[in-house]
């Protein structure tokens, strides 16, 4: 069974609709679906956003389901500014700055009716929304891109060798300047009305740029990881 994780549906909300579900369930906060993709048995699950949840999640699917495979899925920040919004990265290795510790991760898959690039994924415990801070990420990284969860899965796979890939699609450019989306966002990826009417009150002129990564940049990044994660998922 191959396991795709992501911290919200959002961001595989096209795939979601194709699985074949035969079973739901939760533990936690964790959600998940049983079922067929592509012919092949799945579970997709969400597990909420950053590094701890992610590492949980993971480590019950594990336990619970013990899949040959986990696949971690969503949107990441792009630190080079060689990607554009919809852009897809195969994480050949994650990178923990607080730990200073690089895991290598799966990407030897053998495919080519589809478009992506090979990088280095950067795990932060925050949500990176200023362009300096991606530019001095860059430089001590060297990574392509910045998630919040890809590392937390790869230490809860480390004990059982469970190999781990992670797909990261642009969400933001290096240029664009964001809300602090931890003052808009649960830690279940939903936007908290209350929260974001008193940071857009505080920050009038972030509201123009919330709405274009809202409405433009994430369904572009969420559709183009479905298409590519499904196409990933056939192949295997």
């Amino acid at each position: 069974m191959i396991a795709l994780l992501t911290a919200t549906w959002d961001e595989i909300r096209l795939l979601k609709r194709n699985i074949q579900v035969s079973e739901q369930g939760r533990s936690g906060e964790l959600k998940y679906l049983i079922g067929e993709l592509s012919g092949r048995p799945v579970i997709a699950a969400q597990t909420g956003v950053g590094i701890r949840r992610a590492r949980t999640g993971a480590s019950l699917i594990i336990q619970k389901f013990k899949p040959s495979l986990i696949i971690v899925g969503g949107f990441g920040g792009a630190l080079s500014s060689d990607l554009n919004v919809g852009d897809i990265i195969l994480g050949e290795s994650v990178i923990s700055l607080k730990k200073d510790e690089t895991k290598e991760l799966h990407c030897d898959f053998s495919f080519s009716d589809a478009d992506f690039v090979k990088g280095r994924i950067l795990t932060e415990s925050r949500f990176v929304n200023e362009p300096e801070e991606k530019k001095r990420l860059l430089k001590v990284s060297k990574a392509s891109v910045v998630d919040m969860e890809t590392w937390g899965v790869a230490e809860a796979a480390r004990q059982s060798k469970t190999p781990v890939a992670s797909v990261r699609a642009v969400s933001d450019e290096v240029h664009e300047l964001l809300p602090d989306m931890a003052a808009l966002y649960g830690n279940n990826g939903e936007l908290d009305f209350i929260k974001a009417d008193k940071y857009f009150k505080e920050f009038p002129d972030l509201v123009a740029t919330y709405l274009k990564f809202r409405f433009k940049n994430t369904p572009i990044a969420s559709d183009s990881l479905s298409k590519f994660l499904s196409i990933l998922i056939a192949n295997l």
